[in-house]
């Protein structure tokens, strides 16, 4: 399992909580995401992940790369921009993907409006028609439901690096302007420190009897353990979760 399929996983934990009264919700946020389209000359990308489905606008920015501008308008039926990540650096592209993965949990731990209130900034090499790849800004913003609390769209924006950032991800907070750096230790709060113990002796290939002896537990909560990391991560297997947990940062 990658990263995009782990942030699938996430996004679908939500289909009971969608409020039935949504129209007024999805023409507000098609206005935005068109505004910013329009106003920022960028390339902006609205997910609908009620409906599975994105609305896109450019603003300008998608003729200088290296796709057909005339599937930068429109709806399509999906919540990933595939023709444009197509175009984005495969190192940035996995990256890109983990600090959007990190960046849902860290809102889902702020309180009320405050999840809303904040964005993720990212610069990312994106390819030029001259095949030559330039570095792009791509901003994410989550916008709620009509209840105020969950998630239901993604507004993706993509345009030029205006200034250079000293982080790759940082996340900004619009209301006084403070921002933090995300990176992939943000990530090793998914699992607790014992659970990561665990994994990263289950991934040394020590046996259940093994790690419970080396810990002073029962085999029985190695077991529960193990169990717990699964869950967490949404995978069927420990193999699975270490390659979830490694992409993530939280072993090695």
């Amino acid at each position: 399992m990658n990263v995009r399929s782990k942030l699938d996983m996430e996004f679908s934990k939500q289909k009971g909580l969608y409020s039935s009264e949504d129209g007024a919700c999805l023409q507000k946020s098609i206005i935005t995401a068109e505004g910013y389209a329009i106003t920022e000359c960028a390339l902006a990308v609205l997910s609908d992940l009620k409906e599975h489905k994105s609305y896109i606008f450019d603003g300008g920015f998608a003729q200088t790369l290296d796709i057909d501008a005339s599937v930068c308008n429109g709806e399509i039926n999906s919540i990933w921009e595939q023709n444009i990540l197509d175009v984005i650096h495969p190192d940035d592209l996995e990256m890109k993907m983990l600090n959007e993965l990190l960046y849902f949990h860290h809102i889902q731990k702020a309180s009320g409006a405050m999840r809303f209130r904040q964005n993720l900034w990212q610069q990312v090499r994106i390819r030029r028609h001259d095949g030559d790849y330039m570095t792009a800004m791509h901003r994410l913003y989550y916008i709620p439901d009509s209840d105020g609390n969950t998630v239901r769209f993604a507004l993706c924006l993509y345009g030029p690096l205006l200034f250079p950032m000293q982080n790759c991800a940082v996340v900004i907070n619009n209301i006084n302007g403070t921002n933090m750096s995300l990176d992939v230790s943000t990530g090793k709060d998914i699992l607790s420190h014992k659970e990561i113990s665990v994994l990263q002796m289950i991934a040394n290939g020590m046996s259940s009897k093994e790690i419970a002896r080396q810990l002073s537990i029962s085999v029985h909560t190695v077991s529960r353990h193990r169990q717990n990391i699964n869950a967490k991560l949404q995978v069927h297997n420990s193999m699975e979760a270490y390659r979830i947990a490694r992409s993530l940062g939280i072993v090695i």
